[in-house]
């Protein structure tokens, strides 16, 4: 496993800056690592990370672990909470890591290797051992499925087609897009 400096510095190349959000990514996906036993998570193929926010501390997550979603070992749950929940695949064991209620939110004129250099790990978060599900869909490797949309014609796969009547559609067919044409 990299040193935390190490960590911390490829963090800061791949974000583009250096802020507390990232520290505390950075620190809690070597903490959670630890946890499961994962000593080189970069190459650890079977370990599955859902974060909760899509701020800078996602992207440490990221390049600590080296999940990604392209890999579909790095999943997003839009809960805007500065949590995520490690799953090691080969092993079943999951931890859910987040900031115990008595951490301070550090402002911004504040440097963040500074304020947070005298907490360790454990003051920081807590860790809650979780059972997770990954469902066959979500889980890494090629899709398990794919479907056409009976409207646009486009392919929808892992089972993220929906069934409206007699209809396969994608979901922005059946539900509307963020997008419009």
């Amino acid at each position: 496993m990299r040193s935390l400096e190490e960590d911390l510095e490829a963090a800061q190349t791949f974000h583009g800056h250096l802020c507390h959000g990232m520290v505390m990514g950075v620190r809690m996906a070597r903490y959670a690592c630890r946890e499961l036993g994962i000593a080189d998570p970069r190459s650890h193929r079977d370990l599955v990370v859902y974060v909760e926010m899509d701020r800078c501390a996602s992207d440490a997550v990221s390049v600590v672990t080296g999940v990604t979603l392209g890999r579909r070992r790095l999943k997003w749950v839009d809960y805007g909470k500065l949590a995520a929940t490690f799953i090691d695949l080969a092993t079943d064991r999951a931890v859910r890591l987040a900031p115990r209620p008595e951490v301070p939110h550090a402002g911004n004129d504040l440097d963040p290797l500074e304020f947070w250099k005298n907490w360790t790990d454990e003051q920081l978060f807590s860790v809650t051992p979780v059972d997770m599900v990954v469902p066959e869909e979500d889980r890494p490797g090629p899709p398990v499925r794919t479907a056409v949309c009976a409207r646009c014609g486009e392919k929808v796969q892992d089972g993220r087609e929906v069934t409206v009547g007699e209809e396969t559609l994608c979901r922005p067919c059946a539900h509307g897009a963020y997008y419009q044409v």
